[in-house]
């Protein structure tokens, strides 16, 4: 009986420590459970954004977190990016254990996209930040408060 293999999703390694590369992810809670539907959690997330290893290592353009799942627009500065995400979701794991949260609770990997040099980086960070919109969750992208771009 053959076991089967996962598909490799990644990139050349390479390209994830390149600093002009402006990347799109989408990163799952385990099982999509709606853990950022409390506040709390929400805010214990999008203040590691504010860290000094997060800014560190990373160029923010945009962030949406819904209670389901996150979404980033960012570059690398000066390190490996798939390598700091994991650290990243180790991280917060352990800070939302803390606060309550009992068990895994993200997936165990992400989606991520190389934004090419035809696509504009402020047409998809607006696209981000209106997903709240579009999932019902908020009127306005702005009133939703876990979103946020460079250019507001």
């Amino acid at each position: 009986m053959s076991l089967k293999r996962r598909k490799n999703i990644r990139l050349n390694k390479e390209i994830y420590s390149n600093q002009n590369q402006i990347f799109s992810l989408t990163i799952c809670t385990k099982d999509r459970r709606p853990i950022f539907g409390k506040k709390l959690w929400a805010k214990t997330i999008i203040e590691t954004f504010q860290t000094k290893p997060f800014r560190k290592n990373l160029e923010f353009y945009a962030y949406c977190l819904m209670p389901d799942h996150l979404h980033l627009l960012v570059s690398p500065k000066n390190s490996n990016f798939i390598y700091f995400i994991g650290r990243w979701k180790s991280y917060t794991a352990n800070l939302l254990n803390k606060s309550g949260w009992e068990g895994p609770c993200w997936q165990r990997g992400f989606y991520d996209h190389a934004l090419r040099k035809d696509e504009d980086i402020r047409i998809t960070a607006e696209y981000i930040v209106h997903n709240p919109v579009r999932k019902h969750i908020a009127e306005h992208w702005r009133e939703y408060p876990y979103s946020w771009h460079k250019w507001m």
